[in-house]
């Protein structure tokens, strides 16, 4: 027990620390390095359009919500890149995205739904063939788009605060003596609890804004702490840990490649790519050699063997 509970207060330094240091990091590329005196002539005059610059730059950076009509020309304009008037069969998939989004279909939505599927694979390929022990595909990629949605600095915050409130209610309802469902209910009641606060206090310290975040993407972190506690009752304390940080790990991976402008464009300008994974699948599951951390983990037998 006292090992947990270090492990624990470890846990919890280390996600503070990680949060308030992002905050820290990102407030400080905001700075601006001009004069005071010049700075302050020149707020008044700034102020209404770098406003507007941060709302547009808001949304390119979510591409959970459809995109503004200035962005939504811009996205016409890169069509012309490679224009697809007429249907053919070399040309079919980049006919239908831009009908797609000539019809009023957003462009945002078409690229989230086409790069699910690059997420999907990605975790295929760390479990299949790296070897990694994480939760359930959909939790990843949920978190991945969890993070889209409330940006990195809120999402971090609020999966630390959900993570420390997962495992502490855990150690609470450990020797509770009733049904699993309504412990279940009970953890979710402590964590709720956690994460309240963490927006209360993330509010009044101007750490982060959160007057424009939607509640479902709290919904969903706040439902993840339902696996992490199914986790907890299923596997030792160590291996919780060791899987929930992985499959953290692999979504933060998944929010870079989601938010990648570049990737996003490639994807609607070409987005025949998304056939590539068809037989990179069926490779992967036609995959029976052994992980690349089981030829670390059993180095040592290889060597003696050799001997």
């Amino acid at each position: 027990m006292l090992f947990k509970a270090k492990l624990t207060i470890f846990i919890f330094a280390f996600a503070i620390f990680l949060s308030s240091g992002y905050s820290v990091f990102a407030q400080s590329r905001s700075v601006s390095i001009m004069p005071i005196n010049e700075a302050t002539q020149s707020a008044n005059s700034t102020s209404s359009a770098s406003q507007a610059q941060k709302e547009i730059d808001a949304i390119k950076e979510d591409i959970t919500k459809p995109e503004a009509p200035q962005e939504k020309v811009e996205i016409i304009d890169l069509f012309k890149s490679r224009p697809a008037e007429e249907l053919k069969a070399t040309n079919f998939m980049a006919y239908l995205v831009q009908e797609s989004v000539s019809a009023g279909v957003p462009a945002n939505t078409i690229v989230l739904i086409l790069l699910l599927p690059f997420l999907a694979t990605f975790f295929a390929l760390a479990r299949i063939v790296v070897g990694f022990t994480t939760m359930e595909m959909l939790v990843t990629i949920i978190l991945s788009i969890a993070f889209i949605a409330t940006g990195i600095t809120i999402g971090a915050i609020l999966l630390s605060a959900i993570i420390i409130a997962s495992f502490f209610s855990r150690i609470l309802l450990k020797k509770l003596k009733i049904m699993q469902i309504p412990k279940m209910a009970m953890s979710l009641l402590v964590v709720s609890f956690f994460v309240f606060i963490t927006l209360t206090l993330s509010a009044q310290l101007d750490v982060v804004n959160v007057t424009q975040i939607s509640i479902f993407p709290i919904l969903v972190f706040i439902l993840i702490s339902d696996k992490i506690v199914t986790l907890q009752l299923q596997r030792n304390y160590l291996e919780t840990v060791r899987i929930t940080i992985i499959t953290v790990a692999i979504a933060f991976l998944g929010y870079l490649f989601l938010s990648s402008t570049y990737i996003q464009k490639i994807i609607l300008i070409y987005p025949e790519v998304i056939l590539i994974l068809i037989p990179l699948n069926i490779l992967l599951g036609r995959y029976f050699g052994l992980r690349l951390t089981e030829y670390v983990r059993f180095s040592s037998l290889f060597k003696n063997g050799n001997k």
